[in-house]
């Protein structure tokens, strides 16, 4: 027949009579690189390490890897903006990881463990932390971890910070920062509350001890810069918040004006309607350029907060020695201005006015210089990668250091000055630290560093570690299907949101366990076998260390199939030799 298939010839021997190494001029190379996330992450968490952790079903290494990067992961699991989710690779076949729930389910099952004992003090240095805020908070545990006597001074009656003055319990429940910085004190942190340094304390009263970091954070809400926000009715927004967390929110009567755009704005707008009254927050950009976590924004809407954007104000006025509404004029967007978001102009229209019983100004806050041991630049403390400000033996981080003010980043800077104490002290100990070369410490190259590698005790092995982030061009997408990402539960409007209970109930624990099995493990060998399966000369097999594998180079011809087959980007090709 013409049709027929022609004879084909058939080894009846192995493929081990055929060495083809000789062919090749490049070989493979498996590689554990960056997943972006990791890269993204403010704090410098393995969050690629815990949710592959999860998927083999190592829950109680997978808490232990987190916490050993975030001290305080039940609160960033609820109010961190999570950037690693916007660089998450998954973003490209369907939805990103939720890896905010998957954080937050850890953390509170860190919060039930048995409360641990104080860490063992390893030498005699002493440590002040100024500041009981994420990032006082986060310094202070880091450097209990690595053997400092450590004692924290906060100016106000409870610790926290503005995890406790700023965020409301409907978004952060008491309970769980309560529980969060008792953990924090049974690691040996010691927290003295209602000393105010240069008030309560002078600070050369400090030099008791070895270092001295400062995290104070910015407390102080930005004028408007009106005619008329003196009034009675005018609230700062900061001071606004802490009286409502507090219980004694201030009266604002029916309608209120919020103005502002981030989350302070928000957590105002929000906090008022909780108190019955109409709520209009008034922003001179879009909703687009607002810097406010999108589902805050979300949020406030679905509790019937209004917004007018692309309005300022430009007068409180005043009837009968009080607010009784907002002059306000129509803004355009000009060219971008120093935070790369085009600027807001007066448009030709004539101002407006909006009735008002209240106003509260959400515009930014300001770090309160007035009792600091140094001057600030700009409107913040300059200091180096590691938190070191010039002035000897001090460091200072957070919102006052002119970081990125959301509480991951101050987690973070918190952990980059514990690094910098810790490798002060024990180089005038006469110690020798690990190497102080900052990149080596962080994750891609660009994000924030890892206390495991300066501890030099990662317990994740990696193959030949290199700083390069997979993105999802090294993605082989073609052996993942897609799913659903897992949503949280979100109270519905008008059911228990009048008060301070949580909103954001998260994922269950098998859900969060779930969402971490949606995690690609990108750039990182899962012994998934998908190379071994593929290579079409038997020549690559599981390494005897249990991780990773291993070539035949008298058969590996180069081909590269492994490394254009593997799902995560973790086998690369090189050249012979190198």
């Amino acid at each position: 027949m013409a049709d027929a298939i022609p004879a084909v010839a058939v080894s009846t021997t192995t493929t081990r009579v055929n060495p083809t190494g000789s062919w090749k001029y490049i070989r493979p190379v498996w590689r554990d690189r960056v997943a972006p996330c990791n890269a993204a992450c403010p704090v410098g968490v393995d969050i690629e390490g815990y949710m592959n952790l999860l998927r083999e079903g190592r829950d109680t290494e997978a808490i232990d890897l987190l916490l050993r990067e975030n001290p305080l992961p039940a609160i960033t699991g609820r109010v961190c903006d999570h950037p690693c989710e916007t660089a998450c690779n998954r973003c490209s076949l369907d939805e990103a990881v939720a890896v905010h729930a998957v954080e937050r389910a850890l953390g509170d099952a860190a919060l039930a463990r048995t409360q641990g004992e104080a860490r063992t003090r390893h030498n005699a240095d002493r440590v002040a932390v100024i500041g009981s805020g994420p990032a006082g908070l986060s310094a202070a545990v880091f450097l209990a971890r690595l053997g400092y006597a450590v004692t924290i001074l906060e100016a106000a009656p409870e610790p926290g910070g503005l995890l406790r003055l700023g965020i409301p319990p409907y978004r952060l429940p008491r309970d769980v920062l309560d529980r969060q910085i008792a953990q924090i004190r049974g690691e040996g942190v010691s927290i003295l509350c209602n000393v105010r340094m240069g008030r309560d304390l002078a600070w050369d009263t400090l030099d008791w001890f070895d270092a001295v970091f400062v995290a104070t954070g910015a407390h102080r809400s930005r004028p408007l810069g009106v005619p008329g926000e003196a009034l009675p009715g005018v609230h700062a927004g900061l001071e606004y918040l802490r009286r409502a967390n507090d219980g004694h929110a201030a009266d604002l009567g029916e309608r209120v004006v919020v103005v502002g755009g981030g989350n302070t704005a928000m957590d105002c707008a929000r906090s008022a309607r909780r108190q019955e009254a109409d709520v209009l927050v008034l922003y001179r950009r879009t909703r687009e350029e607002m810097p406010a976590i999108a589902d805050e924004i979300t949020e406030a809407a679905a509790e019937g907060v209004r917004f007018l954007f692309l309005a300022a104000p430009i007068k409180v006025i005043e009837q009968r020695g009080r607010v009784c509404g907002v002059a306000a004029q129509r803004m355009v967007l000009g060219h971008p201005d120093a935070s790369g978001r085009r600027r807001p102009v007066p448009s030709d229209e004539a101002p407006f006015s909006i009735t008002a019983d209240a106003v509260i100004t959400a515009i930014g806050e300001e770090v309160d210089d007035a009792h600091l041991p140094f001057a600030l630049e700009g409107g913040a403390v300059p200091v180096d990668v590691l938190g070191r400000c010039g002035t000897p033996h001090f460091f200072a981080g957070g919102d006052m250091a002119g970081h990125e003010r959301t509480v991951a980043h101050a987690i973070g800077a918190g952990k980059r000055a514990a690094i910098g104490i810790d490798q002060h002290l024990r180089a005038r100990r006469g110690e020798r630290p690990p190497p102080d070369d900052v990149a080596a410490l962080r994750w891609g190259g660009a994000g924030n560093l890892s206390m495991s590698r300066w501890r030099q005790d990662d317990p994740v092995p990696r193959i030949d570690p290199v700083n390069e982030v997979v993105g999802w061009a090294g993605i082989n997408a073609a052996h993942f299907a897609r799913a659903p990402r897992l949503l949280d539960w979100i109270v519905p409007p008008g059911r228990g949101r009048s008060g301070v209970r949580e909103v954001n109930r998260g994922l269950s624990r098998s859900e969060a366990t779930s969402e971490a099995r949606r995690c690609l493990n990108c750039g990182v060998c899962n012994d998934c076998h998908v190379c071994m399966i593929f290579c079409p000369d038997a020549a690559i097999t599981p390494d005897p260390s249990g991780h990773g594998f291993v070539v035949d180079l008298d058969y590996c011809k180069g081909c590269g199939l492994c490394a254009a087959e593997c799902p995560r980007g973790a086998v690369t090709m090189t050249r012979e030799g190198l």
